[in-house]
């Protein structure tokens, strides 16, 4: 600090005046934090991250990028936005993605908090102080590694996967919950080899022959598209998005730029909610 020992104690002596609490404890010689010392270190630590983050993004601005996109999404959401994420980077190579993954109703704080300028949750999700600028109703498939017998199928049903190696959304998931109770009544006997929350995960895994899933119909056309079969099952498992942001806010030009290449992505959005 350029000073003598002398000196940091009247300063920090000084600075518990002015606090009108003690930072430390004087124990047999030795300094030790107060429990109010930790809690405004801990303040000043955020304050200080604040600060160094103002830093480095006014030296991104200098070399030419124009800001951040900010989205949260639901995990099992996170593969479904891959495709517009990447066009989004290639259009606008100046504005950088920042994606957390996070439960829809953490999903809905953030967005509250303005710590993101959009949130991708669950359709079902409660959005009490936001505003659901599209609604996209996605649906589900099955799906199968490349040259899987029940490819033949044309709809693939609850009595086909009797005994079969399964990949599966966790129950916590809209998706592995509604395939959970649909196995369940239909008295099929689970054989689940994997469980996560993520689709992406789910399709890694079937295509390279773990089992079989069921995935929404991005992530299904994606895999697909890898050489993976996918089919429609019945009966239909519902999932659908809600793109949200603040209510009463004017729409960002970046946000309604990565709107319309979900639109896009998702062919015509179910709802979308006038002003």
């Amino acid at each position: 600090m350029g000073r003598s020992q002398p000196a940091a104690t009247r300063l920090l002596k000084d600075l518990e005046a002015d606090l009108g609490f003690r930072l430390f404890d004087r124990v047999r010689g030795r300094m030790q934090p107060t429990p109010e010392g930790l809690l405004l270190f801990e303040e000043v630590e955020r304050s200080l991250i604040g600060l160094d983050r103002i830093a480095t993004v006014a030296g991104q601005i200098r070399r030419g990028r124009r800001g951040t996109l900010a989205l949260g999404v639901l995990p099992a959401g996170t593969g479904i936005l891959t495709a517009a994420i990447r066009r989004f980077a290639e259009e606008r190579p100046g504005t950088a993605v920042a994606l957390r993954a996070v439960p829809s109703e953490q999903v809905v704080q953030l967005v509250l908090k303005q710590e993101c300028h959009l949130g991708f949750v669950s359709e079902a999700t409660p959005l009490a102080g936001l505003r659901a600028e599209r609604r996209y109703a996605i649906g589900c498939l099955c799906i199968m590694p490349p040259g899987h017998a029940l490819g033949a199928r044309a709809v693939v049903t609850p009595g086909d996967l009797d005994g079969k190696p399964l990949v599966s959304l966790a129950p916590t998931t809209r998706i592995g919950r509604q395939l959970a109770t649909i196995l369940e009544q239909h008295g099929v006997d689970q054989l689940t080899r994997v469980e996560t929350h993520l689709s992406h995960v789910v399709a890694d895994l079937v295509l390279a022959g773990t089992g079989i899933g069921v995935v929404d119909a991005v992530t299904a056309a994606a895999h697909a598209a890898r050489g993976g079969l996918a089919r429609p099952f019945s009966p239909a498992i519902d999932f659908g998005l809600a793109a949200a942001r603040v209510a009463g806010t004017e729409l960002p030009a970046n946000v309604a730029a990565f709107l319309a290449l979900c639109d896009g992505h998702f062919a015509a959005p179910a709802h979308q909610e006038k002003a």
